[in-house]
């Protein structure tokens, strides 16, 4: 396992599966997880996103699906004129 201690993370991707992270800072970051072993323990997070993958996605939709865990809300984005989505 990757451990991690007072480490401050800061816009980047980063995989929590097999990871130790104890005292970190999460800033802008999207951290992926996928179902495998982590320990996180006295860490804070400040405007990241979740990527849920693999078994801990499936374990998601299964809690969503049995109205245990409230569906993402979409972020509605302003759009520039004149760009294509």
């Amino acid at each position: 396992m990757n451990r991690y201690e007072s480490k401050t993370f800061e816009g980047q991707h980063v995989v929590l599966d097999d990871g130790v992270f104890i005292n970190c800072k999460f800033k802008n970051c999207s951290l992926e997880y996928s179902g495998g072993d982590v320990l996180v323990q006295n860490c804070q997070g400040e405007g990241c996103q979740l990527v849920w993958r693999g078994a801990a996605q499936r374990t998601v939709m299964l809690l969503q699906g049995l109205g245990m865990l409230a569906p993402p809300v979409p972020v509605n984005l302003p759009v520039e004129p004149g760009r294509i989505q």
